[in-house]
């Protein structure tokens, strides 16, 4: 009688350690072997079976079993080329394949090409747990933009005083007109523009044909009379550096009837007048010109 009490009294001790210890989990093995298949761009944005949004750019896999976060090195013999991935999705669930790797995880290893092959998967590190959360994500906020102040619109701009002085634009310098004498074989000729304003011609201002008294008496001199304290009006027939020339150009200008002067500065200026009005010297000019001489009227 008494072995067999203790005998059930063993056996119940045995039962209620059965009922309240739960079976451990099978520890997968470290090193497996199968076949590996991937997916990319057509499941691009989805979400995997942990979370997160799958990125086919991304060294993940999908696996069964293993853990989230379970860490793996997958081998293709073939190529002996190894990636490291991180699982955080369910599957395959097609035939015998036993992972399927992300688009960047098959080219690194050489199984874009075949679509399915071989592989030999090691264990790295087992994840924390069924439900494994996603990997937080990391957000990098710059430096806060520095404050500006706001400026009123019915407060006026800040001017820096005093303002610069501006300067005054130089005055225009006109030239009338530019006279160029030459003496070639005793004939003293001046450059003269043409009618046409743009042909330059040589006349004769000495030396030449001398004009017919008809011309003469044809021009008359008028009076060299200036009101005092008045504007007048000279014409000057040429400015010459040599003094010489100047006396020959006078000369001339006596036999046509020309009352004509010397006026001695930096140059010898052989000039006519004064006169009251700026048309009593037009009509000397005319008279000139009709003798073939040219002048200018300067007004002093």
């Amino acid at each position: 009688m008494k072995p067999r009490v203790i005998a059930l009294a063993a056996l119940a001790i045995i039962v209620y350690g059965c009922a309240t210890s739960a079976p451990l989990a099978p520890q997968p093995a470290e090193n497996l072997h199968g076949i590996a298949s991937w997916y990319g761009e057509e499941f691009a944005g989805r979400t995997t079976a942990n979370g997160e949004i799958f990125d086919p750019l991304l060294l993940t896999a999908a696996h069964r079993t293993l853990p989230f976060g379970t860490v793996l090195d997958i081998t293709n013999p073939k190529t002996t080329r190894t990636v490291r991935v991180r699982v955080n999705d369910r599957g395959p669930y097609i035939g015998s394949r036993v992972i399927d790797l992300s688009y960047a995880a098959a080219q690194q290893i050489g199984l874009i090409e075949p679509g399915i092959g071989e592989v030999d998967i090691k264990i790295v590190h087992l994840g924390s747990g069924e439900r494994e959360p996603p990997a937080p994500m990391e957000v990098t906020i710059g430096e806060a933009p520095k404050t500006v102040s706001a400026v009123a619109s019915s407060e006026p701009p800040k001017v820096d005083f005093p303002l610069p002085a501006k300067s005054a634009p130089p005055e225009p310098v006109v030239v009338d007109k530019i006279t160029v004498e030459e003496q070639h074989g005793g004939v003293i000729t001046r450059k003269q523009v043409a009618p046409n304003g743009t042909t330059i011609t040589d006349v004769p201002i000495s030396g030449g044909a001398t004009p017919t008294a008809a011309a003469i008496d044809r021009v008359p001199a008028p009076e060299a009379v200036a009101a005092p304290h008045e504007r007048q009006f000279i014409v000057q027939v040429g400015a010459f550096s040599v003094e010489a020339n100047a006396k020959l150009l006078q000369e001339r200008l006596t036999t046509i009837g020309q009352r004509a002067w010397i006026d001695r500065q930096d140059l010898y200026r052989v000039r006519i007048g004064p006169f009251a009005t700026r048309d009593l010297a037009m009509q000397t000019r005319t008279a000139l010109e009709a003798n073939g001489i040219s002048a200018i009227i300067v007004a002093e």
